[in-house]
């Protein structure tokens, strides 16, 4: 007997201990004993009409009443005292029909009953005893048995390789490998659900391998197994084996697989989840968006198939903040969920739970609240094995309806939140603890909320740490969005602080993820690194236990016993790293932020102003030296992004959006930010998201009607220093460089599409693209200005050809006081293949294999400079052009690691002259004491005030911006 080819195919699809010793079959016995020959001809006729290629006959009820006839007959004869093991063979073949037809329960049943009748037997019948293990394992882990399911399946994979160990490979045929291959599937499902990821890879390799003996390497089924094999390699963070795997499957499906075959759609499918993942998102979308377009002309719209594929869009779509278009993708599936599986299908629910937290996102509270209603009606109307969605619908539904003001019905909610979270085999901590939060917020429970919102970001801090890319899901951003809503309504800021330190360290580590993986390249660090992770994973555990320990009232003080031991080892091993390696830790998004400190780091007249959008909120921080403010901005993130990107998007030469730009001004400064900051002249501002490219400086405290030189702009009011996060530590100051001001210029570099290059661009940059970029015509006048007002004498410039990797490698940058980049700046994922941020320089020559004509970020953080001064006079080094850049993309921070000083860096290209008049007059008044953001401020009310053509516009004079910390 074999399995149907269906029953193969849905174990590969949908499955997204010491073995049990065995009897031997009793002395004597044959599976062919003539004296059975009725039950091997009832046997025959159920296999053929099981294993026919009429699929509506395999599943017939004419199938089923001949595998019940071999039952019956089977279970009146008796060996050795026993029912003939065919009775076996015959409920292993029923429960996988149940299974086929999605009935899990009576499937389980059966198939246990099944193995219990063939276990005395089973040697004599491996294969049924093999398929009977795969099916109950299988079951087991749909209905939520994820443990059993596991030792189930590593029993079937133990006898398995006995089986074939003992096998001539002249008697294993081409079903056995492919059951082999189920087993192991199934198998690594469960371990990795499990958090074996380590395990689950080596199941499996062990998968792909049977598959490729099988069905050979080029088969559309054996393209599976390589992307089923890069995704368990991704989730043990083994990314660059990952990828090459899931290429792997691309490219054999390209060239030997028909494009209407599903594996070809998948496997690009699998790449774009993968580059997602990874942080290239440009390629991701164009994979996944490659995917659904060939899924919709292949197999159409009508399959379960083409809705997921809609979903997986959807869901790389919204940590890109790319809302509407997730929004309409998931409304699609959720439509094509309900017309497949019914008005109450739990996947339609889910589907329209995503398009709710997306409209929530965009401001349409009330439409979110009505979605997220829905999407629980029907799973509590369809059945109670999907209560887990209530992790997906309950963090997004309370808050929304207490900012509505629908107090009654967000605590009927929150409770239900807890009532159901609590009811969930190995819950974990983060619902756990998001609804005893918004239980105690719900109630006005005070007491309650404090510890219960600090708990929360300490669990979500933790999840970060663990994290190699630093991403937040939209998940964790609105958890975080609850939290800073909990602490502007208690004015906490503390925990404010704390919540914020999360977020902007999340852009931190995005923008540095390349920079922190070249620094764990040292053995040393990455063992550190990986055990400090390991523990963190214990210490989520044990975080999730000590909760749910609270919610039931019971072990409560082993579960904190537990918790504190754990804590105590994660706590000194960061400390740890955080002495032994502070670069790696500020590259990851740096310490957790402490108010006291932060308050005793400003200087005198010095305050401090965080703003952050989180999910559907912007939220403000205001630390003076004698008070703490924190507020929810009274615009939500969408409506205050539509005013970034019309303000960024209305800047000329000639002018700009006055009445955005105000607007912007009265949502940020408040009166309650303004009384915090008080008589302070100068301003440490931490923006993330889009307000990372927003030019503060320009916002006027005023409507403006006319601009002119006394039109009074922020920058009256304040001198600015812009930091990506809340690091506390000093400035660093290289007076050896500084003494004699040297000055190296970089930029003007020939263009791509005028050179022929044998090599690619590192991460696999379109070379095509890169000759895409216009040309930038006063670069090289830009250079040339500030270079005369330094002198031929003290003045290195490397310009055209000359503005290459390689001569850059071969100066000694140590004795450069200032070093400016002018030429075009990359953020991550702007350009198919540019995986981290990148300078644009000249286009190597074919005799250089080490320059590729890109300066990335983890490239300068290699640097030695010693730089007092680095000016990144180029489009994009301050930020990128979305909400999504990392903050400062990247660039500046790596300068930062490199030695370098100081950092005064562009918003967008700036007018040659211009560039030249504030780089020079903010150095020479820093030269002259000045506190450095000062200098900048003066330099840039001198360059308004003077002649310079249209000098009072923002656009000539508001680029730049002072990096620190």
């Amino acid at each position: 007997m074999r399995l149907s080819a269906a029953v193969s195919a849905i174990l590969l699809t949908l499955a997204l201990p010491a073995p049990t010793v065995l009897a031997a079959p009793p002395a004597g016995f044959s599976a062919t004993d003539p004296r059975h020959a009725r039950l091997h001809a009832l046997e025959q006729q159920a296999s053929d009409l099981f294993n026919s290629d009429d699929y509506a006959l395999s599943m017939s009820q004419k199938t089923r009443d001949a595998w019940t006839r071999l039952h019956s007959a089977a279970g009146k004869v008796k060996v050795d005292g026993k029912p003939h093991p065919l009775a076996g063979v015959a409920l292993i073949n029923l429960s996988s029909m149940d299974q086929i037809d999605g009935k899990n329960t009576d499937a389980l049943t059966r198939s246990s009953e099944g193995l219990a009748l063939l276990a005395p037997f089973a040697d004599a019948y491996p294969v049924a005893w093999m398929q009977g293990l795969s099916i109950k394992g299988f079951i087991q882990a749909a209905l939520g048995d994820v443990t059993g399911a596991a030792d189930t399946l590593a029993q079937a994979s133990a006898y398995m390789d006995g089986y074939i160990a003992r096998t001539p490979l002249d008697q294993q045929d081409e079903s056995t490998q492919m059951l082999r291959s189920n087993i192991a599937f199934s198998h690594a499902q469960a371990l990795t659900r499990l958090g074996r990821n380590d395990e689950a890879v080596e199941a499996q390799k062990a998968s792909m391998e049977a598959r490729i003996l099988a069905a050979g390497p080029n088969s559309a089924d054996t393209i599976g197994s390589y992307y089923s094999y890069a995704q368990m390699l991704a989730r043990a963070d083994r990314d660059a084996e990952a990828e090459k795997y899931a290429r792997m499957a691309v490219d054999i499906a390209t060239d030997h697989v028909d494009r209407k075959h599903p594996s070809y759609a998948r496997a690009l499918e699998a790449l774009g989840l993968l580059l997602s993942r990874t942080g290239r998102r440009t390629e991701s979308l164009d994979y996944l968006q490659r995917a659904i377009a060939i899924k919709r002309e292949t197999v159409g719209t009508s399959s379960l198939y083409f809705q997921f594929g809609l979903q997986n869009l959807g869901t790389v779509l919204l940590p890109l903040e790319r809302y509407a278009d997730a929004e309409s993708l998931f409304m699609e599936a959720e439509r094509g969920f309900r017309g497949l599986e019914g008005e109450d299908s739990p996947q339609s629910a889910r589907a329209l739970a995503f398009a709710a937290s997306a409209a929530l996102a965009e401001g349409h509270r009330e439409q979110a609240i009505d979605r997220l209603t829905d999407a629980l009606a029907r799973v509590h109307a369809g059945s109670d094995k999907d209560r887990d969605i209530g992790q997906r619908v309950y963090p997004y539904l309370v808050p929304a309806l207490i900012a509505a003001k629908r107090g009654d019905d967000a605590r009927r909610a929150a409770d239900a939140f807890a009532v159901e979270t609590r009811q969930l085999d190995n819950a974990p901590a983060i619902p756990l603890a998001q609804a005893a939060m918004l239980v105690a917020w719900t109630r006005q429970d005070q007491a309650a909320l404090g510890p219960a919102a600090r708990q929360l970001v300490g669990l979500l801090r933790d999840n970060a740490s663990v994290n190699d890319d630093g991403e937040l899901n939209e998940e964790q951003r609105a958890a975080l969005d609850t939290v800073l809503a909990v602490a502007s309504e208690t004015q906490d800021g503390a925990l404010a602080l704390d919540a914020m330190g999360i977020l902007a360290g999340s852009r931190i580590a995005q923008a540095n993820r390349l920079v922190a993986q070249r620094l764990v390249t040292d053995p040393a660090l990455a063992a550190r690194v990986r055990s400090l992770q390991d523990r963190t994973k214990i210490l989520q555990a044990a975080d999730s236990r000590l909760l749910k320990a609270l919610a039931i009232d019971s072990g409560v003080a082993e579960a904190r016993a537990d918790r504190a031991a754990v804590a105590a080892e994660v706590d000194a091993e960061r400390t740890a790293i955080a002495r032994d390696y502070p670069r790696w830790v500020e590259a990851h998004g740096g310490e957790r932020p402490d108010l006291g400190a932060l308050r005793d780091s400003l200087g005198k007249d010095e305050a401090l102003l965080a703003v952050m959008p989180a999910f559907d909120g912007v939220y403000l921080l205001a630390v003076g030296k004698d008070a703490v403010h924190v507020e929810r901005a009274k615009m939500d993130r969408a409506g205050m992004m539509a005013l970034v990107n019309r303000l960024r998007g209305s800047l000329t030469p000639a002018g700009f959006d006055q009445s955005s730009a105000h607007s912007l001004y009265r949502q940020i400064f408040t009166p309650g930010i303004l009384a915090t900051l008080g008589k302070a002249s100068s301003l440490r501002i931490v923006p993330t998201g889009a307000f990372a490219s927003l030019p503060f400086s320009m916002l006027p405290q005023r409507p403006v009607k006319t601009v002119t030189r006394a039109t009074p702009w922020l920058i009256h009011r304040f001198a600015i220093e812009v930091q990506p996060g809340f690091s506390t530590g000093g400035q660093q100051r290289h007076q050896l460089a500084a003494r004699d001001q040297r000055f190296l210029g970089i930029g003007a570099p020939q263009l791509f599409g005028d050179v022929q290059s044998a090599n690619a661009p590192r991460g696999g940059a379109n070379a095509h693209a890169l000759a895409q970029l216009p040309p930038l015509p006063g670069s090289q006048t830009e250079l040339q200005a500030v270079a005369h007002r330094f002198g031929a004498a003290r003045t290195t410039l490397l310009v055209g050809a000359d503005a290459n990797e390689r001569a850059l490698r071969t100066l000694d940058l140590s004795g450069y006081g200032v070093i400016l980049f002018a030429t075009h700046g990359l953020v991550s994922g702007e350009m198919e293949g540019v995986t981290e941020p990148a300078l644009v320089l000249s286009p190597p020559g074919a005799d250089d294999p080490d320059d590729d004509g890109l300066l990335t970020a983890s490239e300068v953080a290699t640097m030695r400079i010693g730089a007092d001064w680095v000016i990144l006079s180029a489009c994009n080094t301050a930020a990128g052009d979305n909400s999504q850049s990392p903050a400062y993309s990247g660039l500046a921070q790596a300068f930062r690691y490199a030695g370098a000083g100081s950092l005064l860096v562009s918003h967008w290209p700036v007018r040659d002259d211009a560039s030249a008049f504030v780089t020079l007059e903010t150095v020479k008044g820093a030269n002259r004491g000045l506190p450095r953001a000062v200098a900048l401020q003066r330099a840039m009310l001198k360059l308004i005030g003077s002649k310079h053509p249209n000098a009072v516009q923002p656009y000539i004079w508001a680029p730049f911006i002072l990096m620190g910390r």
